[in-house]
């Protein structure tokens, strides 16, 4: 048994090493394409299942250090954590890419405005796309302009430009916009009152998305009230109602 022990030890962290590596080789991949607004991409990384199993290793190990004076229930107790940590680990992934698609939601109606802007001064798409990627504030739609402007500029058309970061991006707004575009260039229509429309509902978007948090503010604010301030509140009174009472009753 005391033979086998080291073995069995070095074995473990071989496997530790290996399953760290891939498992962080995959959430830089994830942390990559929500950094780029590439949502298509972060939900299908290579190293996705070594990234969970990391994510749950990451958990047991702390349980396995607190707990090892228990033997083999140290071991136990890890491999709960570590089930459990790449169970939950979908759940932070979808978390993350809810908080990136809203905030291209979030940034998308300033670039419909400067697109739709530059369009009805009499520029075109290519142009108001480059605009996007040079003049609009720093965040992952940019990034994403800035790869969409390489694109054209390499000779590929501006509608299969826009299509393929429509499929990247998997915003709904977005998709929308691509095909009222190719309609109206299948019809030969002006899309500078087209593109002011979309600016607009995406702004209105927008201006609903914080009207929910405002409202929800209130509550969350009453939360935390009812959870730390309410019991701090006869802690902090304790010792002068207490020194009050010794008075009256010395």
């Amino acid at each position: 048994m005391e033979s086998t022990s080291p073995l069995l030890l070095v074995i473990v962290l071989l496997g530790a090493g290996v399953l760290s590596m891939l498992g962080l080789r995959g959430l830089l991949e994830i942390r990559g394409a929500l950094r780029d607004g590439e949502l298509q991409r972060a939900k299908s990384v290579r190293y996705w299942p070594a990234s969970r199993a990391f994510c749950g290793l990451c958990a047991a190990l702390p349980v396995y250090l607190a707990t090892r004076s228990l033997g083999l229930g140290a071991w136990a107790a890890a491999l709960c954590t570590a089930g459990l940590g790449y169970a939950v680990a979908p759940m932070f992934l979808d978390e993350a890419l809810r908080r990136a698609r809203q905030l291209l939601l979030d940034e998308l109606a300033l670039h419909l405005d400067l697109i739709a802007l530059v369009v009805e001064s009499g520029g075109s798409l290519t142009s108001a796309i480059g605009a996007c990627a040079e003049r609009s504030p720093e965040g992952p739609l940019r990034r994403a302009w800035a790869r969409a402007a390489l694109e054209i500029h390499g000779g590929t058309p501006v509608i299969e430009v826009l299509r393929d970061m429509e499929q990247r991006l998997e915003l709904r707004p977005f998709s929308t916009l691509v095909a009222t575009l190719r309609g109206a260039e299948r019809a030969g229509l002006d899309i500078a009152p087209m593109l002011r429309e979309r600016a607009r509902q995406a702004a209105a978007g927008r201006f609903a998305h914080a009207e929910r948090l405002a409202r929800a503010a209130p509550l969350k604010l009453w939360a935390t009230m009812a959870l730390c301030l309410a019991p701090c509140t006869p802690l902090i009174l304790a010792f002068p109602l207490s020194q009050l009472l010794a008075r009256l009753f010395g």
